[in-house]
């Protein structure tokens, strides 16, 4: 767990957080995906979800490969996001293998429109996973700075939906404290790390 960065602006957590999380070794990373990718089907087999939105990881962050491709096996619907940079907002898609996907904003793998089955605007998924750079117990959530999950909520709500917001990350990256928010940020339902996937207040 983190306590060194209090008192930092968003910018300076982002950079310093960043830092952190790749310095972690690789064969840990590797380590720690694996279960959490365990908790994550556990979790999933227990609340009979039918369709999940993911993410596939980018650089050192948790790694849930191995989630996905246990949801294809399952007959979960698997939703993935694709980044519009003109208005920061994200089309989501349904995918059912990695040809599927092609290299897009960001350098991140992203669905291929032309492979990929694009969902309807107001598509609410049961379960959200995603990524970032800082987690605390209460929910909170620090990203990357763009604001395309932040963006993407706020239109799950208008349409009514209320998915469960799960956020993915390492051990290493929750805060005892808690990261610094807007009130427009993202709140989380849940945190999934190698240790355990735990509901906030519970």
């Amino acid at each position: 767990m983190l306590t060194e960065y209090a008192g930092h602006d968003k910018a300076a957590w982002r950079t310093k957080l960043a830092d952190r999380r790749n310095g972690l070794a690789e064969e840990l990373r590797a380590e720690w995906s694996d279960l959490a990718c365990r908790h994550l089907a556990q979790w999933c087999e227990v609340q009979s979800c039918r369709s999940v939105m993911a993410y596939v990881s980018f650089r050192s962050e948790l790694n849930i490969n191995g989630f996905i491709e246990w949801c294809w096996g399952q007959g979960i619907e698997l939703l993935l996001p694709r980044c519009v940079k003109r208005d920061r907002s994200m089309q989501l898609y349904s995918v059912t293998e990695w040809s599927q996907l092609a290299t897009g904003a960001y350098g991140i793998r992203e669905p291929d429109p032309d492979l990929s089955a694009l969902k309807p605007a107001g598509t609410v998924p049961e379960a959200i996973i995603v990524p970032g750079l800082a987690f605390d117990r209460n929910g909170g959530r620090l990203g990357y700075g763009g604001g395309y999950y932040d963006r993407f909520a706020e239109a799950v709500s208008n349409a009514g939906g209320k998915p469960l917001w799960i956020g993915a990350g390492y051990e290493a990256q929750v805060l005892e404290g808690a990261v610094p928010s807007d009130p427009h940020d993202l709140r989380l339902d849940g945190l999934v790390t190698e240790r355990q996937l735990a509901m906030i207040g519970q």
